[in-house]
């Protein structure tokens, strides 16, 4: 994995001025950093910061499995049997800090899907920007036979989705469309 050091990785000093970078322990200049020609190849401005806060020890702050991974893996803090046709709430004891304009979507992990019949219960659930209380997973068995969650367990994947900015207004008249108002079936099956 590609080592980081933190200032360039958050960019908080970045802003401010100079600084000095951890790795190669010398003073870069704001605008050197900043130059698409710059030679710190540690360099990675981030585009936003999600503060994760730990509730409980035994949490585990979340992490891309690769670099090419959209989400984030989420693990329980407790051992807990979900049986079949059952639903249960996983704590992974964590909060997190999701900026404006941002949300956090959770997503079920393909292979507790494709082995025991895991789901999400409410397919995918919203983390909005303003909450701050533990993120908690929702899980509901479909398969045939229980499954025990143990702590530390990966339980669910989160990806982080920018959000556009919109206004939702009242209006007497929509514009038309060739599909118009058919729906459900209306385009064959």
């Amino acid at each position: 994995m590609k080592k980081i050091c933190s200032r360039c990785k958050y960019g908080f000093e970045i802003v401010r001025g100079d600084y000095k970078c951890e790795i190669q322990e010398i003073k870069i200049a704001k605008e050197d950093a900043l130059s698409p020609t710059r030679n710190c190849k540690y360099f990675a401005l981030k585009e936003a910061i999600i503060k994760v806060k730990k509730l409980h020890p035994n949490a585990k702050i979340p992490q891309k499995a690769t670099d090419g991974s959209a989400g984030f893996d989420l693990h329980c803090i407790e051992e807990k049997t979900v049986n079949s046709g059952e639903h249960c709430t996983l704590s992974t004891g964590l909060a997190f800090e999701i900026p404006q304009n941002y949300v956090m979507l959770i997503y079920a992990r393909s292979g507790y899907a494709k082995k025991y019949g895991i789901t999400l219960s409410n397919a995918v659930g919203v983390i909005d920007s303003d909450y701050r209380g533990e993120v908690k997973i929702l899980i509901h068995n479909t398969g045939k036979t229980k499954v025990t969650f143990k702590p530390n367990d990966r339980v669910a994947q989160a990806i982080i989705h920018k959000l556009p900015d919109i206004e939702i207004i009242e209006c007497d008249e929509l514009s038309k469309t060739d599909r118009d108002t058919k729906g459900f079936g209306s385009t064959g099956r």
